[in-house]
């Protein structure tokens, strides 16, 4: 596996341009894609985030439609690799200004159902 680990100051940090208010909408859960990056399906963990309802998400782009800050990004250019070489299990840790936690995306794929997932979750520390 391929660990991508960014601090919120560095300029490859594919978080780093975008506000907290831009943190707080990503869809937070699982997202499944095809192989032109579409939502094929999506578990909405926080469904008060501000992002497209469900419904209004399956065969969206999510590069280009849902998560716009995201295309062009590192994050699509692993996708994109992923998708042609068949094999994606990489790992993005960010930070973003002004926000208390990181996020996490892990992007992995789906032999059996020719699918690709993203999950996203937010990484919370724990008080010592």
């Amino acid at each position: 596996m391929t660990v991508f680990s960014y601090e919120e100051t560095e300029s490859d940090n594919p978080l780093g341009g975008i506000s907290p208010a831009d943190v707080d909408r990503i869809p937070f859960g699982a997202v499944e894609l095809d192989r032109d990056g579409r939502v094929v399906s999506y578990n909405d963990t926080e469904p008060d985030d501000g992002a497209p309802a469900k419904s209004e998400m399956i065969g969206r782009s999510l590069f280009d439609d849902v998560l716009r800050w995201a295309s062009g990004s590192v994050i699509a250019q692993e996708f994109a690799k992923g998708v042609a070489s068949g094999e994606l299990n990489v790992v993005f840790d960010c930070g973003v200004a002004r926000v208390p936690y990181k996020v996490r995306m892990h992007l992995k794929v789906s032999p059996i159902l020719g699918t690709f997932w993203i999950f996203i979750k937010k990484l919370r520390r724990q008080a010592a």
